[in-house]
């Protein structure tokens, strides 16, 4: 039962209404599900993977940011806006969730009535009212962050944090001074052998490290939440690791993105296929790759089945020095690394690949194709580097 009850948790901080489904997940999870000898429900634990934390920053039309921040502001108490500084604040105020002018959702569930099961199938679980309260202070803050602004200085070379409702909030919910909080967003500090050098940034930069601090905040209250529930669901196996009668049997259940598509692919799409990719080539060498090589070996009389191999399309992605993802390292390393330097390194070192296509129409709009094992897709390079760097 307590397996089920994190369902609604983990649906309100990792699920997002997309173009196609209501109740998108977007996150992969490996859930180990362990049974007594006699076949009983003993316990689980679950590991995450790929939280999609750019949705954060950016959604698209017809998309909402993750169910948490539209179930939590829809039900809000009136002790609930004094204590995160609230007020008359609503889901339109707030810029993390109004880009893209969605709010409801096609499928007809309440906000409210799923924010009443997330906080019962918490309780339930073994979160205490002080975790819920922290944990819900780091969703405002979330939310508060999207609306700090900075003001530039020294004619643009460098900015303030503004000292606003916003940034008083988020100093405040994270139990920081609101000069502290700027200072960590204003300025990089270099660890050098010599010493340490501390550099002012310009407000598109703070902006940057703005986002970095969201993704980062919220990732981590999610990582918590995890942990929390395998505490809950989790049975303890013998510490000898000995499989002897009393040894548990389990069933494992990988649970990710399926190969994405869309009318506009950009660096979530290639990740999500990279791992479908992997997880294809993994099936390639265990079903069909070492069970003919045994049968080789046992001079087993068999026909041999052949199969399409996707090595070559991991290669064109993760291979050191010439893969796509290494050709985006790089310009993330260096200080003047652009969009524009990576798509230019990215047809030079790619453009020879079987798997990889760039047109005279693809190229002034830096796109390109990979040719995926499920078919050839189109992505658009905008933001790669910054998406793939961490500013923190």
């Amino acid at each position: 039962q307590q397996v089920l009850y994190s369902n609604p948790i983990l649906e309100a901080f990792g699920n997002a209404r997309t173009i196609r489904n209501d109740n998108s997940s977007r996150f992969g999870k490996y859930i180990d599900i362990r049974f007594s000898p006699s076949g009983q429900l003993t316990g689980a634990s679950i590991d995450t993977y790929l939280l999609e934390k750019v949705r954060l920053i950016h959604q698209t039309e017809g998309e909402r940011n993750f169910h948490v921040f539209y179930q939590f502001l829809e039900s809000a108490s009136e002790d609930d806006r004094d204590e995160y500084f609230l007020g008359d604040m609503q889901l339109e105020d707030f810029a993390l969730v109004n880009q893209s002018g969605t709010y409801d959702r096609r499928d007809m569930v309440s906000d409210v009535d799923m924010h009443i099961e997330m906080m019962d199938a918490m309780s339930i679980m073994g979160f205490n009212s002080d975790m819920i309260r922290d944990i819900m202070r780091l969703v405002v803050a979330v939310l508060y962050a999207g609306n700090m602004t900075f003001t530039e200085t020294n004619r643009g070379e460098t900015c303030i944090l503004d000292e606003n409702e916003a940034s008083l909030a988020v100093a405040s919910l994270l139990g920081v001074s609101y000069e502290k909080l700027a200072a960590s967003l204003t300025c990089r500090v270099l660890f050098l052998r010599e010493g340490n050098i501390t550099k002012e940034l310009n407000s598109r930069q703070a902006y940057k490290a703005s986002e970095a601090l969201i993704k980062s905040i919220y990732g981590a209250n999610f990582d918590y939440i995890v942990k929390v529930i395998n505490q809950s669901i989790h049975m303890e196996q013998p510490k000898d690791g000995r499989r002897g009668k009393e040894q548990s049997a389990y069933i494992g259940v990988l649970d990710i993105f399926g190969f994405e598509t869309f009318e506009i692919n950009t660096f979530e799409q290639l990740c999500i296929n990279y791992t479908n990719e992997t997880l294809q080539q993994h099936f390639n060498k265990h079903v069909f790759k070492l069970e003919q090589q045994e049968y080789e070996r046992e001079g087993i009389l068999w026909k041999f089945i052949s199969f399409p191999d996707n090595q070559d399309v991991l290669d064109l992605i993760d291979m050191k020095r010439v893969g796509i993802l290494a050709v985006l390292d790089e310009q993330c390393i260096v200080e003047w690394g652009s969009d524009d330097k990576f798509v230019q390194q990215l047809y030079t070192r790619c453009g020879p690949h079987d798997r990889f296509e760039a047109t005279p129409q693809q190229k002034p709009y830096r796109k390109f194709s990979v040719d995926h094992y499920a078919g050839l897709v189109e992505y658009s390079t905008e933001e790669w580097v910054e998406k793939n760097k961490d500013q923190l």
